[in-house]
């Protein structure tokens, strides 16, 4: 009877472990690798967002089209996980407002791409630095708003 009673609690531990891993920790990984891809996407695409009009219809597309993807996979993700505003503490994770905040300027970073007469370059760098404040992404000291005279 005790081999049994050992094996029974040998796989619910194993079944509420696997629960566990499904329900919270595979999301919550899922989560962490979408503001990974959108700290490369800031960098990589900076080129292009910082200087709209310039580099091309073709590359503004890509650029506009990866953005607003991205913004979609954060926002998607946030609800992957349950109970969230009591998760995001255990793993460190952005406040639901935060992301709210970063997929608004996500969308608006997308939408700037147009090519304009006016110079969005500016508006676009203060956007990319709320985004990364808001997704708790590093930003180098000289390019921080409260530190570079902003």
């Amino acid at each position: 009877m005790e081999i049994f009673l050992t094996i029974l609690s040998g796989v619910a531990i194993f079944v509420i472990g696997q629960v566990f891993l499904k329900l919270v920790i595979e999301p919550v990984h899922r989560f962490r690798s979408t503001i990974s891809d959108i700290s490369y996407a800031l960098v990589y695409y900076a080129d292009i967002y910082s200087n709209p009009g310039v580099t091309g219809e073709d590359r503004e597309t890509e650029t506009k089209q990866k953005l607003r993807t991205l913004s979609s996979d954060l926002n998607a993700a946030t609800y992957l996980i349950p109970k969230y505003d009591l998760v995001r503490h255990l793993f460190g994770l952005p406040h639901r407002d935060n992301i709210v905040k970063a997929v608004g300027l996500l969308i608006g970073l997308s939408n700037s791409l147009r090519a304009s007469k006016f110079d969005r370059g500016t508006d676009n760098f203060n956007r990319y630095q709320q985004i990364c404040i808001n997704l708790n992404i590093y930003l180098p000291k000289e390019e921080r708003p409260d530190e570079s005279g902003s």
